[in-house]
Formats: structure tokens, sequence, C-alpha cells
């Protein structure tokens, strides 16, 4: 299958359950893009197309926006 044009690299990850929760490995891809480590936030957005877009904040005490509405 050819990849479509505009992908840079794609990275399946296997989620795993952990009692209640369900974890991922994040791949080296996203760890390097990101420059993420321990404490790092990702943020999942849900964008009007359906895309979902992720992004990291660094060292947050925020693990939700709920936590962030908490201090309010």
């Amino acid at each position: 299958m050819k990849r479509p044009k505009g992908i840079q690299w794609s990275a399946p990850v296997l989620v795993r359950r952990n009692g209640a929760k369900l974890e991922v490995d994040l791949p080296a891809q996203v760890i390097a893009e990101f420059n993420a480590g321990a404490g790092d936030v990702l943020n999942f957005t849900k964008l009007p197309d359906g895309a979902i877009e992720v992004w990291v904040v660094k060292k947050s005490g925020y693990a939700s926006l709920k936590d962030m509405e908490k201090e309010k």
C-alpha cells in the first residue's frame, strides 16, 4: 500500500488493559517529535473535521482540562 502524500510517518501501538485503565507505549517517533518525558501531559483534541490532534504540555500538573478547572 502506498503512503498518502504528506504523511511523514505512522506508528501503530498496541493498547493494553491494566485493571480499569488502558495503556500504550509511546513510539520512538512520538517521543522524539514531542521531546516527551515523564511528567509531560499529552492532550487529545477532536477537530471539527473528525481528525484527532495530539499535542504535549511539558511537565504539567494537569492530567485533564477538569484538573485546570478545579484551580479556578
